[in-house]
């Protein structure tokens, strides 16, 4: 549904709508966001919306976040109706959703706009868990009794840093036979995560006895830190999360639940100009003879690239006062300055890398392999799992 109102910048929204094509084409098993997408790639009143976004912002999924806020804020709305995040999972009507929602968006084009211009996504995806529990426990194995500290940049409201607090299960693929889960974390709490463990790293780590460590400070870093306490920006939290994705909601609101008398400190601050600040906070934690684990997830890819090398430059700097420091990464391919990535071999777009500085010494760099961005799978080379628990046993 196309209309005749005159656009300022025809170029901006011509590339709006055709990545809202394209995001109609990836993600076309998304019933809801699916039809939405296919919709605004060819209208232009509704789509010109996204043109006031902050640079870099212009993408559909703040377009989409946007207008599933209003319609959490609106429940009673027709456009709620499609939404399972308001009415339920397997509980939306058949049909086509485009002509309530776009009039819903319409008549709310002020508070839409407004939101578009002044936010930007922030994915709060807890399942994300499944690869931050391997990969924790990956970077404590050679010292698996040092206390630890979690520092993550780019927390939004730091609902990663309760991993070892969740219920993480990681299956074998239906290939292997007789593998059953491995469960890290707490098996008995409310917030449930799980993924495929393709080459079943986590059996390999267990059978050695490795686990995740002892977490004794959690301490987030982002420029627009959100107190879980606070139901306005929680909400524009769970409107980012693709309500299509079963689970991804109720798994939210859970560790929202749990964590909001947790015990954990969020800053509000530069990844790069406050990062020296928060490392010498989080170590305060365990102190001198402790470990402090650095986590980014789809973080470091938002910082120009001259910048990565600053985060780099700031945990050496860092590793001189603590007995152990880790850097857990998942970032896209080529993001993190020192990690090589193989040319091939790696599935999917997120990249899992560690750095590890150990008494001030820097240790090889290595790439543990690959996962989906949401902790629907996670692929650890085995190698890199002997190798870390080799070291273990050589302290």
């Amino acid at each position: 549904m196309s209309t005749d109102s005159p656009v300022a910048d025809r170029a901006r929204l011509d590339r709006v709508q055709r990545r809202f094509g394209e995001f109609a084409a990836e993600y076309a098993a998304l019933p809801l966001y699916a039809a939405l997408c296919r919709e605004l790639a060819r209208d232009d009143e509704a789509a010109a919306l996204l043109l006031v976004a902050r640079p870099g912002q212009a993408r559909p999924v703040l377009w989409l976040a946007a207008v599933h806020d209003l319609v959490l804020k609106n429940p009673g709305s027709p456009a709620a109706q499609w939404f399972p995040s308001v009415v339920g999972p397997g509980m939306t009507p058949d049909g086509d959703p485009w002509p309530d929602v776009r009039q819903f968006a319409l008549a709310h084009r002020d508070e839409l706009v407004e939101r578009i211009a002044t936010h930007g996504t922030q994915t709060n995806e807890v399942n994300r868990a499944v690869y931050v529990a391997l990969g924790l426990a990956l970077a404590a194995a050679d010292v698996p009794d040092l206390p630890v500290a979690l520092l993550e940049l780019g927390a939004s409201a730091g609902l990663l840093l309760g991993v070892e607090r969740y219920a993480v299960e990681l299956t074998a693929p239906e290939a292997r036979e007789g593998e059953g889960p491995v469960r890290l974390g707490d098996p008995g709490s409310s917030v449930r995560c799980s993924g495929v463990d393709r080459r079943c790293a986590a059996h390999r780590l267990v059978d050695h006895g490795v686990g995740l460590p002892h977490v004794v400070a959690r301490v987030g870093l982002d420029l627009e830190p959100v107190d879980v306490a606070d139901d306005d920006a929680v909400r524009w939290l769970e409107a980012c999360l693709w309500p299509d994705v079963p689970g991804r909601v109720e798994r939210f609101r859970a560790a929202r639940s749990l964590l909001r008398d947790d015990a954990q400190t969020l800053v509000a601050g530069d990844m790069v100009d406050d990062l020296p600040a928060a490392l010498a906070l989080a170590a305060a934690g365990p102190g001198p003879d402790g470990h402090l684990v650095v986590l980014t997830s789809w973080a470091l890819t938002y910082l120009e690239p001259a910048r990565r090398a600053d985060v780099l430059h700031h945990l050496r700097a860092a590793a001189a006062d603590v007995r152990a420091l880790s850097w857990l990464s998942a970032e896209p391919p080529g993001c993190v300055p020192g990690l090589v990535t193989p040319a091939e071999g790696l599935e999917g777009n997120t990249v899992l890398g560690l750095h590890r500085w150990r008494d001030g010494r820097a240790l090889e760099p290595m790439v543990l392999g690959s996962c989906h961005p949401h902790g629907a799978w996670v692929d650890v080379s085995l190698e890199v799992v002997e190798s870390t628990v080799l070291q273990r046993y050589s302290h």
